[in-house]
């Protein structure tokens, strides 16, 4: 396949992102930043995509970790937040905090709490995935198949899914 091919067909995947993103966040300008920073690097590192029938499954590849650095970075930022929020407190000041930011500190304390009902095991394992670990970096760790790693992660979003249907 041209790049010219790979171009125009990429282009023709956006409304598949665009579905593919709801998977990340509802969003729809979120929604929006993913599909175009998924299509730049699938431009930028199209050298690197090998003649591989599923350009679908390339795409959402660089999709889901773009998200996933930008959770990661988020992560860090809502980190210093914190520390900033708490160092107003012990001045006594009080910073405004947006209900974005509230919703999602309800949403993790919701989440916390219905992890603590798994497994130990399943626990620390999606606890490891949510942090970014893979797939084969948690078989290795875990000494059991790739396959049953995927298999119990699924199992345990779902789970966590259908405990919180008001966070779809």
């Amino acid at each position: 396949m041209e790049n010219k091919d790979l171009n125009l067909q990429l282009n023709e995947y956006r409304s598949v992102l665009k579905n593919l993103a709801y998977k990340f966040t509802n969003d729809p300008e979120d929604i929006q930043d993913l599909v175009q920073e998924t299509l730049l690097r699938a431009l930028k590192y199209i050298d690197q995509f090998f003649h591989n029938p599923r350009v679908v499954s390339w795409l959402f590849v660089i999709m889901k970790n773009i998200y996933i650095n930008h959770y990661r970075h988020s992560k860090q930022k809502y980190r210093y937040e914190n520390h900033k929020a708490n160092e107003y407190q012990d001045l006594g000041c009080h910073e405004p905090f947006t209900e974005n930011t509230v919703e999602k500190s309800l949403a993790l304390k919701d989440v916390k709490q219905a992890l603590t009902q798994l497994p130990k095991e399943h626990k620390e394992m999606f606890d490891h995935y949510i942090n970014g670990y893979k797939y084969k970096e948690l078989s290795d760790l875990y000494g059991i198949p790739e396959g049953t790693i995927k298999s119990r992660i699924f199992l345990i979003r779902k789970a966590l899914q259908k405990q919180f249907p008001q966070y779809r």
